[in-house]
Formats: C-alpha cells, structure tokens, sequence
C-alpha cells in the first residue's frame, strides 16, 4: 500500500448510483466507501467493482451474520457486532462489516453507526487518518466500538455493586428476580465481548489481511480492551452466581430454622397429646371418677412440659450455633 497525498472519500447513502460509478472511474490512493442501507444495484457495482465473493455480499446484505473474519485473496472482510440498545432482558445489536484491500475499505451498516456518522462529519480529521491508510480508519471506528464495549460493562458493573449492597441488606425474591434478569443481559454481553475478542486477535497477527505491520500493537491495545471486558463479564457471572448460591444457602438456613423450632414445638406437645388421649379413651382408668382429676392431669402436664423445656436447654437444641 502505497502513501500518496491524493485521497477519495466516498458516502454511498448520499451520492446517487449514476454518480458511484463515475466516481470509482476516478482514480485514488485510499478509499472509503461508507455505505448504509445498500441496493441490489449498489451491491452488484461494488461486487463488480471489487470483485466480491458471493458469500461476501451474503453477509453484508444480512444483519443475522455472527461475529466473523474471513480472508480473501483481494481483499480481507471482518464483521463486527455493535451495541445498539441494552434494554431490561436483552441486548439489541447492530452489524459493522469491514471490507479491506488494496487501498480501498469498504463499511456497511444498514442501521446506521452514530460513531461512523460522527466521525464522517469531521472532515479534516477524516483526510487526516485516510492519509495513513484505510487499515488506520478500521482500527479508529473498532477502537471506538470497543470503548463503548468497556463504557457498558464499567455502568453494568456499578450497578452490580448496587444489586450486591442490596442483597446484604435483605435477601428477598424481588433482589432475586433483579439478579436473574440481569443476568440474562450479561451473558448476552460476554457472548458479544468473546467474540470482539476473538475478532480482535485475528486483527493483531502479521498476515496477508492488508493490516500495516505498524498498527499491529494498536490493535493489540483494542484487543486488550475487548479481553479485559470479556473477562469483566465473566468476573461479574461469577459474582451473581455467588449471590445466587448465597440466596439459596441463607433460604435453607431459614427453612432449617423453621424446621427446628417447630420440632421443638411438635416435641413440647407430644406428652400433652398422649396425657389427654390417654385420659380420653372410654375405659375406666384411675382417678376417672374422682372430682379434682383434671386438675392432675393438668399438672402432670405442667410437670413433664417443663421437664422437656429443661431438657430442650440442656441438649442445646434452642442455641444459634446448633
């Protein structure tokens, strides 16, 4: 790739057809054709003019492609998934395509990108990078991509910080719901980190990808970024999983809980069942006839009730610690 002062910059969405095809007669040293919301006929010009695979303009023509990095002989595509919107239980997204050869690169985005938007509108600083080479405007938008990556997961992780202080205060199932319904979210978000990640790898190996040597350790700094948000992900995972488990271990304490003071319930009364089931029988039994009789049963009540309190304490069984 050769560095000339001469530069082209092209914007597919508002030059007409008639107009793209006079426009890539002329001749430039780099290219950069910006497109959004492609045509069958602007597609076909662009796979005539840069002799595009079919599977090429498959994937640029589909906003369900994955994540991907495919080498060709003219030319280099990698596509990148962006965050458009985080909403409560999912995450919409948004597809980047990057075709890059020979002094041309080529970004689709049928959605439209506010980072590329923003960035076409500053023209100095467009000519400024495009005089480097299209390999420096494809590390400054994925740079930018992935910042908003890591922007996202620093927010998520405050708000993790809140739901945790939450949780200390009251383990209740609402703090639950909020646990499991963030947590769809972010493994939502570390499926798409992972694979920026993987995409940003491929981007830092020498290799016939029209990638200047040079920019190699920037993209290893974008790479670093995107691992770093991926491993964040998995370290906030983690933590929601503590909470979970920790959620389960506190409801079984209570439930042990519950359990114990009512055995201890279940065996105070126990004597004062069988007394009076005893005495309840129709057959004649000792005392039965006499006119204070009841009040011996209830002190032979009282009597073994509180020989089972003391017995209760004694084993321990009304301590914290059992």
């Amino acid at each position: 790739m050769n560095n000339h002062a001469d530069k082209f910059f092209l914007q597919s969405q508002i030059i007409e057809n008639n107009k793209i095809k006079e426009s890539l007669r002329k001749k430039a040293s780099y290219l950069w054709i910006k497109a959004t919301a492609l045509s069958y006929e602007e597609v076909n010009i662009l796979k005539d003019k840069f002799n595009l695979h079919p599977t090429t303009i498959e994937d640029i023509l589909t906003s369900q492609t994955r994540a991907k990095y495919e080498e060709f002989e003219e030319y280099t595509l990698f596509v990148l998934k962006g965050i458009k919107e985080v909403k409560q239980n999912s995450v919409e997204t948004y597809n980047i395509s990057f075709i890059i050869g020979e002094n041309f690169l080529i970004t689709i985005n049928d959605n439209g990108n506010d980072i590329i938007s923003e960035f076409a509108k500053n023209q100095k600083k467009v000519e400024h990078i495009l005089k480097k080479g299209e390999d420096y405007i494809t590390h400054y938008i994925i740079d930018k991509e992935i910042d908003k990556y890591l922007r996202i997961k620093t927010e998520f992780g405050e708000e993790l910080k809140k739901i945790e202080r939450e949780f200390i205060e009251n383990q209740s199932k609402e703090i639950l719901k909020k646990i499991y319904s963030k947590e769809l979210v972010f493994l939502e978000l570390r499926q798409l980190s992972e694979s920026a990640t993987d995409l940003c790898l491929n981007l830092t190996k020498p290799a016939d990808n029209y990638i200047h040597n040079n920019l190699i350790p920037y993209f290893k700094d974008v790479y670093d970024h995107a691992f770093k948000t991926s491993e964040g992900y998995k370290l906030m995972l983690d933590r929601m999983n503590r909470m979970k488990d920790m959620y389960a271990t506190i409801t079984s304490i209570k439930t042990n809980e519950i359990m114990r003071y009512l055995t201890i319930i279940m065996a105070l009364m126990m004597p004062f069942t069988i007394i009076t089931g005893f005495y309840g029988m129709n057959v004649n039994l000792p005392l039965q006839n006499h006119s204070y009789v009841y009040l011996f049963i209830l002190g032979l009540m009282l009597f073994v009730g509180i020989v089972m309190i003391l017995l209760i304490r004694k084993k321990g069984w009304t301590s914290e610690e059992n």
